[in-house]
């Protein structure tokens, strides 16, 4: 009998130590279940937030194509209010650049206008009409930029067709023109944009 005391311990060891074993391999199955589950959900809300972010991009672009659109109406609508649905008329466009030169008293203007064309074969517009393009060339020298800004806002205001400005580039005057009271000179590129019927 007393030979049977440490076996019996031994045993009784035996099984807590398997037991520990078996406990510890279910709670490591445990903790890499829920870092799996954690992980996982971290993936599905990254992949939520990308969605909702590119939803969100989505929705921007449409609101943007929307407000281009409504601002294309705006100013079809905008010529055709003020019957700008003509010919180009060169000549009259020639007395109002002669006209504003007068009436700003403008050193000198010099312009060349090219032969009108389409303004964007590309991109036709319905209801039987179709914009057209008479490009310019505009050079003059200046006492300074408000001469500038001034005629092209005389042109905008009075001219039937669209003027649209495509480029202006200043350059200070040489020597000689500075002697003279010209401080700037000013190259222009304008679209004289009018809409008319399909022929």
């Amino acid at each position: 009998m007393e030979h049977a005391a440490p076996a019996l311990s031994l045993k009784h060891l035996r099984w807590s130590l398997l037991l520990l074993l078996g406990s510890l391999l279910i709670a490591g199955a445990a903790l890499v279940t829920v870092f799996a589950i954690k992980s996982q959900t971290e993936r599905d809300a990254r992949q939520a937030q990308a969605a909702r972010e590119e939803a969100r991009a989505r929705l921007a672009r449409a609101h943007e194509d929307e407000r281009e659109i409504a601002a294309k109406i705006a100013r079809y609508q905008e010529i055709l209010a003020l019957g700008r649905t003509q010919p180009e008329r060169r000549l009259e466009w020639v007395e109002t650049l002669d006209e504003i030169k007068k009436a700003r008293r403008l050193i000198d203007l010099e312009y060349e206008i090219a032969p009108q064309r389409l303004l964007d074969p590309q991109k036709p517009v319905s209801g039987g009409f179709e914009f057209h393009t008479s490009p310019m060339k505009l050079m003059l020298p200046l006492l300074h930029e408000e001469d500038l800004l001034g005629l092209l806002s005389d042109l905008a205001r009075q001219s039937e067709a669209l003027v649209s400005v495509r480029s202006c580039r200043l350059e200070r005057a040489t020597a000689e023109a500075a002697q003279r009271g010209v401080l700037l000179t000013a190259d222009c590129e304008l679209d004289w944009i009018t809409l008319q019927e399909k022929s």
